[in-house]
Parts: C-alpha cells; structure tokens; sequence
C-alpha cells in the first residue's frame, strides 16, 4: 500500500507539509469563494484590467509583502509564530519556529514571495469591490516600494565609495 511518507523526497521530514496544504486550502477556498460570491452578487468579475491597474497592484503587492514580512513595525504580528537571530554582523533575522500550523504561519510571514499571493489575493478583492479605494491604497504602496528601491540603490552606491 502506498503512503504519503513514501511520496515525499529525501529531506522533506522536518517540514510541516500537512499545515502547507491547509494553507494552500484554505487560500484556494477563501478566493474561490470570493470570486463566487462576487459573481453571485452581480459584481461580475471585469474581463480583463487595465495595464496600469495591473503595474499598480503588482507593486502594491510588492510593499505589502514586504511590510507584513520584513518590517520591524509588523514584527509584533510575526511574533508569535519567529524566533529572532543575531547573524555575526549584528543583522538581526527572524526565523520561523515551533511545529505544525505554527512553523507553516512562521514560513508565510517569513517570505515575501509567499506573503505576496495573500496580499495580491486581498489587493485584488479589494480592486473588484472598491476599485477607487484600493487604488488609492495601492498608490500609497506603490510609491513606498519605489522609494525603498532608490534607497537600497543609494545605500549600495555609498557603500561602494559614491560619497
């Protein structure tokens, strides 16, 4: 008889890839849901979005990633799902800690990348139900995540001697 252990590749054994997949449940449920309760309300889905809209949203996604991921102000929420680590250059790095359901929310509020299809699944829901709110949002986003770009391009240029 064949066994969920046997399917898994080598190293797989300290990851909680149960709680990974009611992540990935519910993430599919609550969008799936969304976009049918939206249809059902008679906000049918637009059929497509403007480029700009779309270039909005993708960098609004980008800074809500990266705050509820990265940003010391939102560490009270990652908190109890982290340990804190001091790297030999005092760089302070958060890591996800404990088992189950626990480890798997540490995982999500540890990566931009995984944090950021939550925050374009809500920019999104957002756009479809208040497009002018969300925009409005967005932009306030946006532009946060175009200024921390010219400052990581400013600080790498003093750090290489552009004084």
């Amino acid at each position: 008889m064949l066994s969920f252990d046997s399917l898994l590749g080598h190293g797989h054994e300290e990851e909680p890839l149960a709680h990974y997949a009611r992540l990935m449940g519910t993430y599919l449920f609550l969008s799936a849901g969304a976009f049918t309760l939206l249809e059902r309300a008679g906000r049918p889905l637009p059929s497509r979005i403007p480029l700009r809209d779309a270039a909005l949203l993708g960098l609004a996604t980008n800074r809500l990633s990266r705050l509820i991921t990265r940003d010391k102000v939102t560490r009270a929420v990652r908190a109890p799902f982290t340990d804190v680590e001091q790297d030999p250059a005092g760089q302070t790095h958060e890591e996800p800690r404990g088992e189950g359901m626990t480890r798997a929310i540490g995982e999500l509020l540890t990566c931009p990348r995984c944090a950021a299809m939550w925050s374009s699944l809500a920019l999104t829901l957002g756009y479809l139900v208040s497009p002018r709110v969300t925009r409005t949002a967005s932009f306030l986003l946006g532009t946060a995540a175009i200024s921390d770009f010219i400052n990581t391009c400013y600080a790498r240029v003093m750090d290489a001697g552009g004084k």
